[in-house]
């Protein structure tokens, strides 16, 4: 598990771990008489029997050609097992792009595109010694919260030893209690987005309680995406 330092409401830090909890169901698939299934990737077409490639290539003529000799289909190539495939970024040639430069696309809340701007270069900031990550003091009922915003990420944190259980166990608790989430920040100011790793996407963070017994669930809850009205 991967450490993750925060404080509570009285600014009291400690460093605990985190982990991704998955809730995918694990489905097995099986042929017709009973036997085991297995996945592959298979090669679907190529650059060139590509609909823009045949446009190009054929214009008008290209409902001709599909009659005549099937030109969307590389009899040769169409189905061949596929492995250690890397990805790469093209041209709009079709060429193999070097010296990449990526970009964000923002967009309005009507779809329309606002701004478009080099990515930035990130780092992570949520295991920086003498920085941990702050409660805001903003809370925010569940019921809001899951209607304002979409959660793209969710992790556990958990407790290392006896002493970081009690510190842990009474967040999740105060929030249990107000059953709403608490806004938390990272940076010199605890204010700034979390960033959970090198290069990674900054995300406005909430932590979510819930107890039962002595037994508690600290839950945080990434967002990139608001939910606005036009």
């Amino acid at each position: 598990m991967r450490k993750f330092n925060i404080s509570n409401a009285e600014r009291r830090d400690a460093e605990v771990a985190f982990e991704a909890k998955s809730t995918r169901i694990k489905t097995t698939y099986k042929t017709a008489d009973g036997s085991a299934t297995h996945s592959e990737k298979r090669l679907r077409s190529t650059m060139e029997t590509e609909p823009q490639a045949l446009l190009e290539h054929y214009a008008d003529s290209l409902h001709e050609a599909i009659v005549a000799e099937d030109p969307e289909i590389d009899l040769e190539k169409v189905g061949l097992r596929l492995e250690g495939l890397k990805k790469v970024y093209l041209t709009d040639e079709g060429k193999v792009a070097y010296g990449v430069t990526l970009t964000e696309q923002v967009f309005n809340p009507d779809g329309t595109e606002k701004e478009v701007r080099p990515e930035a270069s990130t780092t992570g900031n949520i295991a920086v010694d003498g920085m941990p990550v702050r409660w805001t003091g903003k809370m925010m009922p569940k019921s809001d919260a899951i209607r304002r915003f979409v959660f793209k990420k969710s992790y556990q944190l958990r407790h290392v030893n006896g002493l970081t259980f009690d510190f842990l166990q009474a967040m999740a608790k105060k929030l249990a209690d107000a059953k709403s989430m608490m806004l938390v920040g990272a940076g010199a100011k605890g204010i700034s987005p979390l960033v959970m790793q090198t290069g990674g996407t900054p995300y406005r963070a909430f932590l979510e309680g819930r107890t039962r017994g002595d037994s508690y669930a600290l839950i945080l809850r990434l967002t990139n995406l608001e939910l606005k009205s036009l």
